[in-house]
């Protein structure tokens, strides 16, 4: 029992961050260690989840139901994250002095926003181009296509294609669990790699900024997101947690949604319960569309940037910085770019100077993992409580 208990993922994390701390200069001869853990788990993402997708919906489930209830939830989710940090970073900036740091110019010309890259990111062009880019999204367009387009062959064919999605899914399950026996030994490694060189100071400047993001974490991860979980679903936030904590610990240490989506459709199905049906749905598209962490983030950011930047904010602009993170939150994955590349958007919008992504850059990298894990926590809740709303006619699954 003790065994398990130090060969574990959150005893992991720990080791990875007191190595970090006592010895960084040995963060090089473990890294590839890490690297060579999230590399493999990358492997597995695109294909489990064309075939989860394709056997969950080309085996009759009701998308129409499964789809609306899924980005419904997703919507809500999304707007309270980005609700409460608008609000808590009001609160906490008032107390910041305009001009508290000296930022450097930074060029966001390779990073710019523009709505054919936000197209470009939703509609497969080159479906070999798509899964050679690792592009996720597609990946879940062509699945659902693929799905539809199969419940208009013959009953031989389907059952054919069916047959062997299933069979491949099996395998790639199989496959995933045979690599989360060294999970702990690579997430280790990840977080000693990815913490050794922190420049800590340099966020530690903007304390009012840090406490704002883990108070709107607290509220949105611990309160908002378990109350959603057991009015929607029924079960208790903690022991759902228990069930699950795999995922949003391999999220802490990955800062990946993407590469944490094996483990979250493990963990839900073994541990939870959560039938293959909704996790194959859900989980790819919360790995891209459904971005709670990022959303709070990004609108306490824009507001401490207002104030640094000495512009005040009002009702209009706050409401506006809302429906922005929102949307940035489902539109960052794909974008080349990625997050600057939405902020820089943002920021022009908003008319505050361009300047003020340099303190997106410094402060990101420290925030980028455990946002990650806030956004894989909303990714689980939501799976859960669209599993128990599809299950409702036929009777509650107690937990």
């Amino acid at each position: 029992m003790i065994g398990k208990a130090l060969y574990s993922t959150p005893a992991a994390l720990a080791l990875g961050v007191l190595a970090a701390l006592l010895l960084p200069a040995g963060a090089p001869y473990v890294a590839w260690l890490g690297e060579i853990f999230l590399s493999l788990l990358k492997v597995l993402i695109l294909p489990l989840i064309l075939v989860s997708i394709y056997a969950a919906l080309a085996g009759g489930a009701d998308l129409k139901r499964l789809g609306s209830r899924t980005l419904g939830f997703y919507l809500a989710t999304s707007a309270a994250a980005a609700t409460v940090g608008t609000l808590l970073g009001w609160a906490f900036s008032r107390g910041v002095a305009p001009g508290l740091l000296a930022l450097a110019q930074v060029s966001p010309q390779d990073a710019a926003f523009s709505v054919d890259a936000l197209v470009a990111n939703f509609v497969p062009k080159n479906v070999f181009a798509s899964l050679a880019d690792g592009n996720i999204l597609h990946i879940v367009v062509i699945a659902i296509f693929a799905a539809l387009a199969a419940r208009g062959l013959s009953a031989s064919q389907r059952g054919t294609l069916q047959d062997g999605a299933e069979a491949a899914n099996a395998l790639l399950m199989r496959m995933l669990s045979l690599l989360l026996l060294a999970a702990p030994v690579g997430i280790a490694a990840l977080v000693y790699a990815s913490l050794a060189d922190m420049d800590w100071r340099a966020v530690l400047e903007l304390r009012p900024f840090v406490w704002a993001v883990a108070l709107a974490a607290l509220v949105h991860a611990g309160l908002f997101l378990p109350t959603l979980l057991w009015l929607g679903s029924r079960r208790a936030p903690l022991r759902f947690l228990s069930q699950v904590r795999a995922a949003p610990a391999t999220a802490l240490a990955t800062a990946s949604s993407a590469a944490t989506y094996p483990v979250s459709k493990r963990v839900l199905e073994a541990n939870a319960g959560v039938s293959p049906g909704t996790t194959s749905f859900t989980l790819p598209l919360g790995a891209t569309l459904n971005m709670d962490g990022s959303a709070l983030y990004q609108s306490i950011l824009l507001i401490f940037i207002a104030q640094l930047a000495g512009a005040e904010v009002n009702l209009a602009q706050a409401v506006l910085i809302v429906l922005l993170t929102m949307a940035s939150s489902a539109g960052t994955a794909g974008i080349p770019g990625g997050g600057i590349a939405m902020m820089a958007f943002m920021l022009d919008l908003l008319g505050l100077p361009q300047t003020y992504l340099a303190l997106y850059l410094v402060v990101d990298r420290f925030f980028d993992y455990p946002i990650t894990a806030l956004n894989v926590w909303g990714d689980l809740i939501v799976a859960a409580v669209v599993d128990a709303r599809n299950e409702q006619p036929q009777g509650a699954r107690p937990q």
